[in-house]
């Protein structure tokens, strides 16, 4: 359901480097101190090693300010929240919610620079995006006291490395890479015992039943995860090279099925197994045959994987900034979260929403279990960085030779 990661040439189109850095704010173009990084060009990026306070492009909205009325705007993921949440908040505060829809972050980003698009509150972006909204101001600070819920996120990510003391962002959702799998179907599930599972995909008795990740990054990782390297973000172009010359032995093998579908297409029982993010097969339960038993869905979790999460942010140019704080604050809340996950699969980044409680609350089968990211799972994963843009071209670089064939 998640969508793939910006493309990295876009990226740098996009934020006008390179047609004069009148395009980007002075102010973001400064070094920000307080252990802060600054990126080739002048993108502020973060690293898990060096993670970034951004600087406040403006004052936060001020205390104590009453809820606007009329129609309060999101932007967001098609099917990434729940009618019957958006039911609850507009009987709540009496207004009328409207939401667009992105299925790439590139687009999203586009969209709000040109003014196509105009809302209050945007959801769903990634870390991997902070860099582009900073640099277009895209986004406005927060003012914390509206978000009475914050404490409930998990501690991780409170403080993310992205955005330190989490100005501009409130975390939305977890998710891990790992496998999907039918259980009713003949997949060889001893592979996945020990640190071998990640081979899964290349056994050619799932030619033509396989798929994996339209994601650069998370394709091209897998292939490292199986041969034993870890470096996500690698600048070594040999590493990546040799990760692309598996993923076309992946294709002489299996012949997969290349894109973010899985969470429809593993129910529907198209597909046999997948590289896929853990909530869409939290989401797959949703788009079973009528009748069918949830616990034909499986999900591997690797030892080694990536882990990620994206979040909410109010934008710049949004008319309801406090009507935006209230949502966030709305889906903080555990019971909110919790009805909201039903709909959407994905897990709430919330300290409370344990396993347990998922089980207990909103029926996540035995075989799902281990498609839930605990808080110790999120902190031992590997994160996808911005990568600086020479780097990143590379890697696009070696992705374009595998899907071209």
């Amino acid at each position: 359901m998640r969508a793939h990661h910006l493309n990295r040439r876009r990226f740098i189109q996009l934020t006008g480097w390179g047609l004069g850095a009148a395009a980007l704010s002075p102010a973001l173009l400064s070094a920000c101190g307080g252990g802060a990084s600054e990126s080739t060009g002048g993108l502020l990026i973060g690293t898990p090693d060096t993670p970034i306070r951004l600087p406040l492009n403006r004052d936060p909205i001020a205390d104590g300010l009453a809820p606007e009325s009329g129609t309060f705007r999101v932007y967001n993921y098609a099917d990434y929240v729940n009618p019957d949440v958006v039911e609850a908040f507009e009987s709540q505060y009496g207004v009328s919610l409207e939401i667009s829809t992105y299925t790439t972050e590139e687009e999203a980003i586009t969209k709000l620079r040109s003014g196509a698009i105009e809302a209050d509150l945007m959801i769903g972006m990634t870390d991997a995006s902070m860099a582009l909204l900073m640099a277009a101001q895209l986004v406005q600070p927060l003012n914390r006291s509206y978000l009475s819920n914050f404490a409930n996120i998990i501690s991780g990510l409170q403080d993310p490395y992205y955005d330190l003391g989490s100005q501009y962002t409130v975390p939305h959702v977890i998710y891990a890479d790992g496998i999907g799998y039918r259980t009713d179907r003949d997949v060889d599930t001893t592979v996945f015992a020990g640190r071998e599972g990640w081979s899964a995909l290349w056994d050619s008795r799932y030619r033509g039943r396989a798929g994996i990740l339209d994601s650069y990054r998370d394709s091209l990782c897998m292939s490292m995860f199986r041969n034993g390297l870890t470096d996500v973000n690698t600048s070594d172009r040999a590493v990546v090279e040799a990760a692309g010359s598996d993923l076309a032995d992946l294709v002489q093998a299996v012949n997969p099925q290349i894109d973010i579908l899985s969470y429809q297409e593993i129910p529907a029982g198209n597909r046999d197994i997948a590289l896929c993010w853990s909530g869409d097969m939290l989401a797959g339960q949703g788009f079973l045959p009528e009748g069918a038993d949830p616990s034909v869905l499986g999900f591997w979790y690797p030892p080694e994987t990536i882990t990620a999460n994206d979040f909410f942010c109010v934008l710049t140019r949004a008319t309801k900034p406090v009507l935006a704080h209230c949502f966030i604050n709305f889906l903080l809340d555990v019971d909110n979260a919790l009805l909201n996950q039903t709909y959407v699969g994905y897990q709430p980044a919330l300290e409370a929403v344990t396993s347990d409680l998922l089980i207990e609350r909103n029926g996540v089968p035995e075989s799902l279990l281990s498609a839930l990211v605990t808080p110790d799972r999120y902190r031992s994963g590997r994160r996808l960085v911005n990568l600086v843009p020479e780097v990143d071209e590379m890697w696009i670089d070696v992705w374009s030779e595998f899907t071209a064939g």
